[in-house]
């Protein structure tokens, strides 16, 4: 009878693991932490869905011009997270609902600790132009930046902090005030010199999605239904507010007090605006 039963149980899992969506993800830094709160909250999403899943992330360390491109020929990869674009949504099927309510447009600068004096003197956007930032390689912030001629330096990601480290070459790198905090902290062992500018906050209408390839109707299917869970149960709001980064962030960004700069982005397509606008969250 106990033979009878292992074997129904080792036949379950196998049809479990059978039926299982198999969801690759790429690893973009050698720091985990950088894809933490997107990846909590993909999961919440597949387990509102109530599919049978897999989730691995792949050994190599992809660009984000790889990522899409791994993406739009289905291939290696099955999802990503990404700051949106016109053009991204023409090459790839975008999940619309903004992963962090439109935060990541409120932008904070990472910059060297020792130059701090340098942005106290910024009030005005004319101000910011003539500091030179930087973002990665295709990314779709350094063409909302320098619309406004505010000049980029494009890098690796992982290179970027070093050289704001060192003092090299870049004045500052703009990050959604969801990322910055946790990068510097993650970052203090190896990088003493990185800190999170006191004064400005850089505004547009900016969000990631969730990103996959237009051939994928499964996984499109099982996101689409979990998100609609976690809308209607509040788990995805929840799961936002009792997030210990985004805690952090609230707790250290001091909104009320910085200079307030907006500029346009030109990027957005109707219908991302009109998902920025649903899912707005109320900062100020």
């Amino acid at each position: 009878m106990k033979r009878f039963f292992l074997l129904v149980l080792l036949c379950y899992f196998g049809l479990y693991q059978l039926n299982a969506i198999n969801i690759v993800i790429p690893r973009t830094s050698t720091n985990v932490e950088r894809d933490s709160y997107e990846l909590g909250l993909l999961k919440l999403i597949l387990d509102k869905a109530g599919e049978s899943y897999t989730l691995t992330r792949t050994s190599r360390i992809y660009t984000q011009a790889r990522v899409i491109k791994s993406l739009e020929n289905n291939d290696k990869i099955s999802i990503y997270w990404m700051g949106t674009s016109k053009e991204l949504e023409k090459k790839l099927l975008p999940i619309r609902v903004p992963l962090a309510f439109g935060i990541l447009g409120y932008r904070v600068f990472i910059i060297h600790k020792n130059q701090q004096a340098k942005f106290d003197k910024i009030t005005t956007l004319s101000d910011l132009k003539k500091l030179k930032g930087a973002q990665g390689h295709g990314w779709s912030d350094n063409e909302i930046l320098e619309y406004s001629g505010l000049k980029q330096h494009q890098n690796a990601y992982e290179n970027i902090f070093k050289m704001v480290d060192r003092g090299n070459r870049i004045d500052y790198f703009s990050r959604g005030l969801n990322e910055a905090f946790v990068e510097v902290s993650s970052r203090k062992g190896s990088l003493k010199n990185l800190a999170v500018e006191k004064k400005i906050l850089l505004v547009y209408p900016f969000s990631k999605f969730f990103f996959i390839s237009k051939e994928n109707k499964k996984l499109e299917k099982v996101l689409t239904e979990g998100i609609e869970k976690i809308i209607e149960d509040k788990s995805f709001i929840k799961y936002f507010y009792n997030n210990e980064d985004i805690k952090k962030m609230f707790k250290n960004s001091n909104l009320k007090n910085r200079v307030r700069i907006d500029i346009p982005n030109p990027l957005l397509s109707g219908e991302t605006k009109e998902a920025l606008e649903k899912y707005k969250l109320e900062t100020q």
